[in-house]
């Protein structure tokens, strides 16, 4: 067996003493006040709350490490480190892990976690009939058996070179073994804070759990809250409604960059903005017409449109990404007159589609697709929809040509392999490229073969990708300790701290 030692000793130290915050973002003040309550602002809200099958960004950012805490966690840098499980030791095959848990830890509910308790909740979220949205990551998840009372170990069925990051995320939360809260209405998590009143449409309240293992979340509340537009998003946070904004675009960055009482912090993300095909509806079949409608559109003019914190994308990657290189960016690009002669060769002259767009983003981005497509003979009617009915409509019953979402799961580009996913992209090619990633026995190399996974789907037209944005957080003065990195996807809140 071989010890592993995910992060520096500091950064060891602080995630064993179960501190589930963000980075610290702005200097901790000696006037910080610990029953503080912080408001946080968002768009898109949840469409439910129970962590075993509810699918969404918005849950994730809610739950992930402030409700609820699996055997790893994701720092705002993107490491893996301890948490629920104090060290691990791996086998030289990569198929065995055992996990050392931390003690003393308990659930929401007042009873004690154990082995048991990691045992049954991953045995539940990999199986086959799991509703768990990240059940698809626990594909290679074999066994779980408790050796004592705070000593598990899992065996995979084959090397799984993302086991764990996935135990980070919703499909590695732990649950009690005997669990009997119903979980849509009421958490049962080991997490900071525990669920408080959620009022639909307007927030969501966290309440400092006051029997937390670790660190003592540095607020009393967390409030996440919701809008409808970014407008109203901005004069709260201006009014004081709210200390911390996390969605942007240059209408915003231009208003607070010279307000003295708003800071604007910049950070990175891993989200990519994706123009989905549905490629098992038969005209998107074509990958000539998946390409030409890829070379319609001029993403570096989008960029301008926009005018603002994004990165150009010519895959499933962003610059974040170990596994991303810039000649993606050279794959399809932008020429009309080449796609124009694609779809004649397709028979695919005068082309109508119907693109989904789920309301929380701006219909500005809708309409450029429109007009540029438009140029190149294809027709596009806009569709525009709340989230939980695009859930519904989109990615579970697949009924849409085209759609736009922003996708936040560091493994989406893995999920091109998978020929049920939303998308319903069938190649055998990629299958089995994605196969030999996640079998890697190094995370160089799954880096590696994870690049040639991002030229196949990008080579074949699978999707196309519009831009990368970066974590742009706009916050009050007093306000500290909050997340900069990968806000779309989680939003630790025990770390933020408030003075008055």
């Amino acid at each position: 067996m071989r010890k592993q030692f995910i992060a520096a000793a500091a950064a060891l130290m602080l995630s064993l003493a179960g501190c589930a915050g963000g980075n610290g973002a702005g200097s901790a003040s000696a006037s910080a006040d610990p029953d503080a309550t912080v408001a946080i602002g968002f768009l898109l809200e949840p469409t439910g709350l129970n962590p075993t099958s509810v699918a969404g960004a918005a849950v994730d950012q809610v739950l992930v490490d402030n409700v609820y805490e699996g055997l790893t966690r994701i720092s705002d840098d993107g490491q893996v480190q301890p948490l629920l499980a104090k060290s691990w030791e791996v086998s030289k095959d990569g198929l065995t892990y055992t996990f050392h848990l931390q003690e003393g830890v308990k659930f929401h509910d007042g009873s004690d976690f154990d082995a048991q308790d990691v045992v049954s909740s991953l045995t539940n979220a990999a199986a086959p009939n799991s509703l768990n949205p990240d059940a698809k990551l626990l594909s290679a998840f074999k066994s779980a058996q408790a050796v004592n009372t705070h000593t598990v170990t899992v065996s995979l069925s084959k090397r799984d070179s993302t086991f764990l990051e996935t135990l980070a995320r919703r499909g590695g939360l732990i649950i009690p073994s005997d669990n009997k809260v119903d979980l849509a209405k009421k958490d049962n998590g080991t997490g900071p804070y525990t669920l408080g009143k959620w009022t639909t449409g307007s927030s969501i309240e966290l309440n400092r759990f006051d029997g937390y293992w670790g660190q003592p979340a540095k607020n009393k509340v967390a409030l996440f809250r919701y809008y409808k537009d970014q407008t109203t998003a901005a004069n709260a946070l201006s009014s004081g409604e709210l200390d911390i904004y996390t969605q942007f675009d240059s209408d915003l960055i231009k208003r607070f960059q010279n307000d003295p009482n708003v800071t604007t912090t910049e950070g990175t993300d891993q989200a990519w903005m994706t123009l989905a095909y549905n490629d098992a509806q038969p005209q998107l079949a074509d990958q000539r017409v998946r390409e030409a409608l890829r070379e319609g559109v001029d993403k570096d003019g989008l960029l301008k449109v926009l005018d603002s914190a994004y990165e150009r994308i010519g895959s499933m990657s962003n610059s974040g990404d170990p596994w991303n290189d810039d000649s993606l960016l050279k794959i399809d690009a932008y020429n009309p007159d080449h796609a124009r002669q694609l779809l004649k060769e397709a028979g695919a002259e005068g082309l109508t589609l119907t693109l989904k767009v789920p309301t929380v983003y701006s219909p500005s981005i809708a309409e450029y697709i429109r007009s540029q497509l438009a140029k190149i003979g294809v027709t596009v009617n806009i569709q525009s929809m709340e989230f939980a009915s695009w859930l519904t409509d989109v990615y579970q019953n697949r009924n849409f040509d085209m759609t736009m979402v922003l996708h936040t799961d560091p493994w989406t580009l893995t999920y091109y392999a998978n020929p049920n996913y939303y998308w319903g992209y069938n190649s055998q090619t990629v299958q089995a490229a994605v196969t030999d990633a996640l079998e890697a026995a190094s995370t160089e190399e799954r880096n590696t073969k994870l690049n040639k996974v991002a030229h196949l789907v990008s080579e074949d037209a699978a999707s196309d990708w519009l831009y990368s944005p970066k974590a742009v957080t706009f916050s009050v003065a007093g306000v500290s300790g909050f997340p900069v990195n990968r806000t779309t996807a989680f939003y630790p809140a025990a770390g933020i701290e408030v003075a008055r």
